[in-house]
């Protein structure tokens, strides 16, 4: 055979190999730490009460990702943000009882996560990309809920892009920056 025979031949083979690399790549997004039972390694940077639903949340950043975003005021790769929300202990009286103005801590309902890797979120579309940060829900005992995070989370953090997509922990740290 010439060349001119085995030209078109190896430009098919490689057509198909890139061709099964892109549709055999996977388009599942990075699986996101579950934080559950491992709370040590978590540090309450602040807790969000919503006396009305009688709901509160306590957001928790791992130990690591918080002492370098106090020198820098910015989350590292590698940080996980996670977020436990709880029902509220109610007082008897169709309201939620509080101590020191906060509300008491009831059974907890869900844990939310958000972890920044290098490389994440390349496989959601521009319009929802959240940087390099992904997503997971899980029950107060451990398991990863299904949920669609393209449509349940990303929408709304996108507005948050000059906090690098979170809601209140950017604005936490670049304001605790050491100088």
């Amino acid at each position: 055979m010439t060349a001119r025979t085995w030209l078109p031949i190896v430009t098919v083979v490689a057509v198909l190999a890139i061709a099964t690399a892109v549709l055999g790549a996977d388009s599942t997004p990075p699986q996101v730490d579950n934080p559950v039972g491992k709370w040590d390694d978590y540090e309450l940077i602040i807790q969000v009460d919503v006396p009305l639903r009688g709901t509160l949340r306590r957001v928790y950043v791992d130990r690591v990702s918080a002492a370098q975003a106090r020198r820098t005021g910015q989350l590292p790769y590698g940080t996980t943000i996670v977020m436990r929300d709880y029902v509220g202990v109610p007082d008897g009286q169709g309201g939620w009882k509080a101590e020191n103005h906060r509300l008491v801590t009831g059974t907890p309902i869900v844990v939310l996560v958000q972890q920044k890797q290098k490389g994440w979120g390349l496989g959601h579309p521009e319009s929802i990309r959240n940087g390099e940060w992904e997503y997971a829900l899980f029950t107060p005992d451990g398991e990863r809920l299904p949920v669609d995070t393209e449509k349940a989370c990303m929408p709304c953090h996108k507005r948050y892009e000059a906090t690098d997509y979170t809601v209140i922990v950017g604005n936490y740290f670049t304001d605790q920056v050491k100088k």
